[in-house]
């Protein structure tokens, strides 16, 4: 397993799906690091690709890391809050390399509002699990396998991921592009995502900037999205 193969996943459940459904190209919604994997999947073969919408896209993933503790320290000191300035302090310069420390630093992102500036981590983690609980193609040993298989990709993937750096992998697409980014987004540093816009070369690119939300516009403003869709497509 590595972003490379996961990037040909992309592109053969695409075909599967075009086949499926009689269509001659698709329009992606790639979200975070799925946002990075739909546009590796497109410099690949931009033939199955109608547009991308790219929301909260993994960049440059070193600078991010260290970016995301600074964010949660900063966060924690505006609210007064010790306990998240030690959890932040106690994760500073500790390579996150796997899924343990993965959570627990997700965990401190969002309680600080990197991830979701409405909600907390247990409400995140209890809604996730919820909608498990009730969508009916999930039974009760699926959602264990699920969580043992998150476990499973951040244990694999994470130690590649840290050194992800789009501005050396990609720098242009033969697809329309339209990035998605909330500007409180304590994941995806919102400067580093503009300097990637304006560094991609496509056919056609726009940004769209959520000003009240972090790394989960489509939750935190979903009417400004699906306007955002809408008028891009």
């Amino acid at each position: 397993m590595n972003l490379d193969q996961l990037a040909d996943d992309v592109l053969e459940n695409t075909k599967y799906l075009l086949n499926k459904y009689k269509k001659e190209k698709v329009v992606v919604v790639g979200y975070s690091i799925g946002a990075t994997l739909s546009l590796m999947a497109a410099t690949k073969n931009s033939n199955l690709f109608e547009h991308l919408f790219l929301v909260g896209i993994d960049v440059d993933i070193q600078y991010a890391n260290e970016y995301a503790l600074k964010f949660a320290l900063k966060k924690a000191n505006e609210l007064n809050n010790s306990r998240l300035a030690k959890q932040a302090n106690d994760l500073m310069n500790i390579p996150i390399t796997n899924s343990a420390l993965f959570r627990k630093r997700a965990k401190l992102l969002t309680n600080a509002g990197g991830m979701n500036t409405k909600s907390s981590y247990n409400q995140l983690m209890k809604a996730a699990i919820t909608n498990m609980i009730l969508c009916k193609e999930y039974k009760l040993n699926d959602i264990i396998k699920t969580i043992k298989g998150m476990e499973y990709c951040q244990n694999t993937l994470l130690p590649e991921m840290n050194a992800l750096n789009l501005f050396d992998r990609i720098k242009s697409v033969n697809v329309p592009v339209h990035f998605i980014q909330g500007k409180l987004d304590g994941i995806s540093p919102y400067d580093k995502v503009v300097q990637f816009f304006e560094y991609l070369i496509s056919p056609n690119k726009t940004f769209t900037a959520f000003n009240n939300s972090a790394h989960m516009p489509h939750y935190e403003e979903p009417e400004k999205f699906a306007r955002m869709l809408k008028e891009n497509y």
